[in-house]
């Protein structure tokens, strides 16, 4: 058994969204490749757009860990466009923590704007924090509380 070896510059160039959509692999390795070229990266969004949520979101993570920064960016910006909405748990649940993880920590910063002392154990129970609605409610309470401990009440 021989590996099969291949290199970026034997890859061609995938511009049409419809080819990509019918080999999304290649269209990975071809915005790797190609990323500068007109209508690369176009292509790439499209196949990763009609992929299943798990091989999608595989894909997808894949294709911005590799893309050179150009690339990268111009799909980075395709998919914050609001047209991608992430499928997968793994996704969701990440970006529900980073909302959360900086909710808590706008409450610690309300605080201290405020000149709020807060105690170390508060402190750890803010940034301890896994859930959303709780940590919202904790930034409207640090508008008005005396003390950190009221953000509990």
């Amino acid at each position: 058994m021989a590996p099969l070896v291949v290199s970026l510059e034997s890859v061609p160039a995938i511009t049409d969204p419809e080819e990509a959509i019918r080999s999304p692999e290649l269209a990975v390795l071809s915005a790797r490749a190609h990323g500068e070229e007109n209508g690369v990266v176009y292509a790439l969004y499209a196949a990763l757009m009609h992929l299943d949520k798990e091989t999608g979101t595989l894909y997808t993570d894949y294709a911005l860990a590799t893309l050179l920064e150009p690339a990268r960016k111009q799909l980075e910006d395709m998919l914050a466009t609001g047209t991608y909405e992430f499928q997968s748990d793994f996704f969701k649940r990440q970006i529900a923590e980073e909302v959360t993880k900086g909710q808590a920590e706008s409450v610690l910063l309300v605080l201290d704007s405020r000149g709020i002392e807060v105690s170390e154990e508060v402190r750890e129970r803010i940034l301890a924090c896994t859930d959303r609605d709780e940590a919202e409610k904790w930034i409207k309470r640090a508008a008005t509380a005396q003390s950190a401990d009221e953000l509990f009440d």
